[in-house]
């Protein structure tokens, strides 16, 4: 089929464009109304998407325009605009759907289907196991034999086979379902549910819809076996590494296609960096243009280090520094500009962008769903586009909230499989908040955090509200979706080796376990602050890590966390060494990662005969 995508916004007409041409549909696009009303009126198109917002014509006379000429097909339009005023004027001008950006790219697909069926009556056939749902006649049936079921019992099917991956709560339902002025109590729901479940049952189905408590209700996933057999099963396997080459090379593709697109851009925005340097090198200028340099530089360098330009994001993160500075000097101001000329020159020669070599984690045979959902909840759009697109070559489905507010809304509405979440927001509240709101939530929503701030607390922080892994911007993108592929993958253990940290706030113990554990063989390097933890931990760089349980200020189960929120660091073999010997302890620290937990209180050979039996095991 074809579609005529009228959108003047590049990023957002790609994504569009990429997912609608992986639907398969042709895809023909125009960056204003003029063309696009040229190309509707020469042109015949099964639909057309069209924002409001347009350069030379806008979307509503586009729409009033087509629709006084006799033009019959369907109309969707895309908007940013949220007022029921806007609603009004889109669907009076002849439009048949109407959405708001930010849209979840699965609903837009099924309004552009339901557009579809409404105006050419194409029927659509669902089903579920030994179910069908018809709704072009409307029938159900189960194993070929028809189901009698009430209205609000097919409707209520129909919602869970068309949106299999959707949670709905009760209210959700009534929404869906029921007219606002006749719409029942909650229990309500409860009660169509389980008459649904009694027919399917007695007709020879399995149950379709799960429970899921706190939330609501969702189509449960069909039971599907497939027999492997074990020659298939070794082909697979020594497919494997041929498999991560294929989809690393492909990976490099789109982000190079991505960056000869979006090149010129960023030229330009390091051009009106240069100009913002140059107004504050004059000494005369306002705090609301070193406010825009610093916050054009701050997006610069996510943006450019996820292309893998990961020197050109060091030189943005360096102006960034300077220009923060308050009261800013002018000796700042001129570093800042010697900075900005050599990033100029280094985007502007950036040709080829590789992602950087990185060791192979032993990988398991379960692989990621195709369907797996990512939000981003960043207000660095650009950057959240960019990761977006590039997400298409590893089959992962992105969304973006720019504001903690939309990914509230997001996350009731259809939880995702993953979030990838930034901790600087404007205003009170930051990505911790989200992350406290949703620690207790059913089933946990894994959470990596995307942020360029640096201190331990906010690792700490992150660590004790259940963060998956903590990433430090600037990161190419290749680096953030493995680690998102590898958080959606149940992963390996590794094996220890000889070189030890030891954290205790214990000078004497500290001195002690020292020479005992150097006097076998081992290189040994002690810390009796907490605080000062991760700069100990990334420049001594130990292939083991021995903690105390209770410590001052950051506790042995925090800094746990935080080295298994980190992918440098997830598979470091974690030792605690603790005088403490009740049940509830020791389950913490093993929830937390530990690899083994041992009393203080054995003797000193035994314990050192403990730890190198449990480095050296495997």
């Amino acid at each position: 089929m074809k579609l005529l995508l009228i959108e003047d916004d590049r990023p957002t007409a790609d994504i569009l464009a990429e997912t609608l041409i992986n639907q398969h549909w042709i895809v023909e696009r125009a960056t204003d109304g003029e063309l696009g009303l040229q190309l509707a009126q020469a042109q015949e198109y099964d639909l057309i998407l069209l924002d409001i917002d347009l350069p030379k014509l806008d979307g509503i006379t586009l729409c009033k325009t087509l629709r006084s000429k006799g033009y019959e097909n369907p109309i969707l339009l895309l908007t940013g605009k949220d007022s029921t005023e806007a609603q009004i004027s889109g669907l009076n001008a002849g439009a048949d759907d109407y959405i708001i950006k930010p849209f979840n790219l699965k609903i837009l697909l099924a309004r552009v289907r339901a557009v579809l069926r409404k105006v050419k009556s194409l029927p659509t056939i669902a089903s579920y196991e030994n179910i069908q749902l018809n709704s072009g006649s409307g029938e159900v049936t189960c194993d070929g034999k028809l189901l009698h079921l009430t209205a609000k019992e097919y409707c209520l099917l129909e919602l869970f086979l068309l949106n299999p991956k959707r949670i709905y709560s009760r209210r959700a339902i009534l929404d869906c379902l029921w007219n606002f002025a006749d719409a029942p109590g909650e229990e309500t729901v409860n009660t169509h549910v389980k008459c649904l479940r009694q027919k399917l049952k007695a007709a020879g189905a399995s149950d379709p819809i799960e429970t899921v408590y706190g939330l609501g209700y969702r189509l449960r996933s069909p039971q599907v076996t497939i027999p492997v057999s074990p020659k298939i099963q070794d082909t697979v396997s020594s497919e494997s590494e041929t498999n991560k080459a294929e989809n690393q090379q492909k990976a490099q593709a789109v982000t190079l296609k991505v960056w000869n697109q979006f090149k010129t851009k960023y030229v330009e925005q390091v051009k009106i960096l240069t100009e913002l340097i140059n107004v504050l090198k004059t000494g005369e200028f306002l705090r609301e243009q070193q406010q825009e340099a610093v916050s054009l530089a701050h997006k610069l360098v996510g943006s450019l280090g996820m292309f893998g330009l990961m020197e050109a994001a060091q030189q943005a993160k360096q102006i960034e520094l300077f220009l923060k500075e308050n009261p800013l000097e002018m000796i700042q101001i001129k570093e800042a500009f010697k900075l900005v000329g050599l990033l100029q020159q280094t985007v502007e020669q950036a040709q080829t962008i590789s992602p950087p070599k990185t060791q192979l984690i032993p990988q398991p045979k379960r692989a990621v769903a195709s369907f797996s959902r990512i939000l981003i909840v960043d207000d660095d759009l650009e950057l959240a586009d960019r990761l977006r697109i590039e997400a298409l070559a590893w089959h992962l489905q992105v969304e973006i909230a720019t504001d903690l507010k939309v990914a509230r809304q997001m996350i009731d509405q259809s939880p995702p499989s993953l979030i990838l979440l930034d901790l600087s927001f404007p205003g009170a509240e930051d990505g911790l908040t989200l992350m406290q709101e949703i620690q207790g939530r059913s089933p946990k929503i894994p959470v990596i955090i995307f942020t360029a701030r640096e201190e331990l607390c906010d690792r700490v922080a992150a660590a004790r509200l259940g963060a998956n892994v903590f990433l430090h911007k600037p990161l190419p993108a290749y680096e953030i979706l493995k680690t998102i592929t590898d958080v959606l993958k149940q992963k390996p253990e590794e094996v220890g080796s000889n070189c030890v940290l030891i954290v205790d706030d214990d000078p004497g113990f500290l001195k002690l376990l020292s020479i005992l554990l150097s006097s076998y063989g081992m290189k040994v390097t002690t810390s009796a602050h907490p605080q000062e933890f991760w700069q100990v931990l990334t420049s001594c760089n130990p292939d083991v890590l021995i903690l105390d349980l209770e410590m001052p200020e950051f506790d042995g189960i925090e800094l746990c966390k935080v080295v298994r929120a980190d992918p440098e660091w997830q598979y470091l073999k974690v030792l605690f060494l603790s005088a403490h010997t009740e049940a509830a302890a020791i389950a913490k620290a093993y929830a937390a990662g530990a690899d083994a937990y041992i009393n203080k209180s054995i003797p000193g050979t035994e314990l050192a005969t403990q730890i190198l039996y449990r480095l050296n095991r495997g």
